[in-house]
């Protein structure tokens, strides 16, 4: 089937997406890539099949059998109707809005059949294994998860540490655990303009905290897991894994594709699913959005 596949936006992130959409067709897993966006000059360095100065021209002229939008997360919702408007497949960045509201009105009216919110850690490879029969049989059942993020990269225009950097980690704490974010207790929360640090105590005893920053002096993004008969840490940046149970330690390596690889190949795996397909889920997002809502102070959601 010869796919083709819409890019709006081709900033920092959105050029990561375009790099990857054409590995995939060099790959023949796609057969056209065709771009869009407001900045002429970005266009003019941009090699792709079509480019549009706006997403209703790409619309007017293209077939598209899926489309990805990375743009600042205030245009995500309007971009994500218009293209809804052709039913078509949905990729979009995260955050999916700026307000809860919106993004619950958005969500329960869902109309298309399949939408991507751009979680990537979930498509590591080192989180696959921790996911595996292995690491779960290593871990036993998850009992807490810690999340540290820092980077060199000062804070961007407009963005905030919880709903920029910290949603990672939400994101993480309420799969891994299984809980709703909002079935927790906040024991603690800090924040400045470039950190923030929250920690959640849940009624079955299950504990989720994360911890970011910006303009950090090194970079360092870890995942702390703890289970009834395990623990690991993983390194999302080497994708090393150091695990312990029943006092021996080891260390392996895991491997696989880029997350953003992965993340594509499950949009276009699901491109024509007969069912609705939304990943994460409605709940996990809505939920999610009514903690940041709560407890993300002029965080964006």
């Amino acid at each position: 089937m010869k796919l083709t596949i819409g890019l709006v936006g081709c900033g920092r992130w959105g050029s990561n997406h375009l790099r990857v959409l054409q590995a995939l067709k060099s790959e023949a897993r796609l057969h056209r890539v065709v771009v869009c966006d407001i900045d002429a000059k970005k266009l003019e360095a941009i090699e792709a099949d079509a480019t549009y100065a706006s997403l209703s021209q790409m619309l007017e002229n293209e077939e598209l059998d899926g489309l990805a939008i990375v743009t600042p997360p205030d245009t995500h919702v309007a971009l994500a109707r218009e293209a809804l408007a052709s039913t078509l497949p949905l990729l979009v960045e995260k955050p999916l809005a700026l307000d809860h509201e919106t993004a619950v009105d958005f969500l329960t009216n869902l109309t298309n059949n399949v939408l991507v919110v751009g979680y990537i850690l979930r498509h590591h490879h080192g989180l696959k294994h921790l996911r595996s029969p292995e690491g779960k049989a290593m871990l036993g059942e998850v009992m807490s998860v810690r999340y540290e993020r820092q980077t060199l990269r000062p804070r961007p225009r407009g963005a905030q540490p919880i709903s920029t950097l910290g949603v990672h980690a939400l994101d993480l704490i309420a799969w891994l655990l299984n809980r709703p974010l909002m079935s927790g207790k906040v024991l603690n929360r800090t924040i400045t303009s470039d950190t923030a640090s929250v920690g959640l105590t849940f009624p079955n005893g299950k504990q989720g905290a994360f911890e970011v920053a910006w303009s950090a002096s090194t970079e360092r993004r870890l995942l702390h897991v703890e289970g009834t008969s395990g623990r690991a840490t993983l390194d999302f940046g080497s994708g090393t894994i150091t695990m312990s149970n029943a006092g021996e330690e080891k260390t392996i390596q895991s491997t696989g594709s880029e997350p953003l690889l992965e993340e594509w190949n499950h949009f276009l795996n699901h491109l024509n699913t007969p069912e609705q397909h939304v990943y994460p889920p409605i709940e996990r997002l809505v939920d999610q959005s009514a903690w940041l809502r709560t407890y993300g102070v002029e965080d964006s959601v």
